[in-house]
């Protein structure tokens, strides 16, 4: 792979360089319509897709406030006994009149579903970007708001050996933009906050969670902002690999 000598000086100062997953890499596709189709393969047709929706925003912010971070510090409620309680909650909300089974079944199925390639797409350049990234020298990780079966589907969607390690707020018992989160990266590969980049799409969760935390990064974000640094603020990634390879960036 060739890089430009513009890209290699734009990281020059960073030993790590880390990526948020969801809608920064992968994004997921129309996830209520996998809820229907697998509730329909589980025997129970005819949901609403536009209820199952609003059932699912609600129950997941309540789920969430309940048990935050898909039940990290819960007792007696792992990450999968968490999905298993939204999906049960999300088509309850819909119908209450599904049985324990049903909801169970269905449960199972989408837990199993949504770890699969079956889902997700991949956001255009992302691939592009990781790579270069490598192939200019860096520590490359993950950090995500995510459960622990993240590495499933990043080897689901050919991730897999890319990500010298993927780190998630499960695991690390703390959620972006807590920048403990963000020390735990840098403990692992024994780096320090101000040789470190973080890149994602959430204002207040990736750019301004790292910079809190004495890293740099970068913004992927299509809308106008004025609270955000436009010198690191792209549109979509392939802008911003385009702007990595050609233009100077101003840390």
């Amino acid at each position: 792979m060739s890089l430009t000598s513009q890209f290699v000086q734009n990281l020059k100062r960073f030993r790590l360089v880390t990526f948020d997953v969801t809608d920064t890499l992968l994004r997921l596709e129309e996830p209520m319509r996998h809820y229907q189709q697998k509730a329909a393969d589980c025997g129970v047709t005819g949901v609403d897709r536009g209820q199952l929706e609003r059932c699912f925003r609600q129950q997941f912010s309540a789920l969430s406030r309940e048990h935050p971070n898909f039940g990290s510090q819960s007792p007696d409620l792992d990450w999968q006994q968490w999905w298993m309680q939204l999906v049960s909650r999300t088509f309850t909300c819909v119908d209450d009149r599904l049985t324990p089974e049903q909801l169970a079944k269905i449960g199972h199925c989408l837990i199993s579903h949504f770890r699969t390639n079956a889902c997700w797409t991949h956001i255009e350049g992302a691939r592009e970007l990781v790579q270069h990234v490598r192939a200019a020298g860096k520590c490359v990780g993950v950090i995500s708001n995510f459960d622990p079966s993240l590495s499933q589907v990043l080897a689901a969607m050919g991730y897999a050996g890319k990500f010298d390690f993927v780190l998630t707020s499960y695991e690390a018992g703390v959620m972006k933009p807590d920048s403990r989160i963000f020390n735990k990266a840098l403990q692992r590969m024994s780096i320090p906050a101000e040789q470190a980049l973080h890149i994602g799409n959430k204002l207040d969760m990736d750019y301004v969670g790292a910079r809190n935390s004495g890293w740099s990064g970068l913004l992927v974000d299509d809308e106008e902002r004025t609270d955000s640094d436009s010198r690191h603020t792209f549109a979509s990634v392939s802008l911003l690999l385009q702007a990595l390879d050609t233009q100077e960036i101003q840390w």
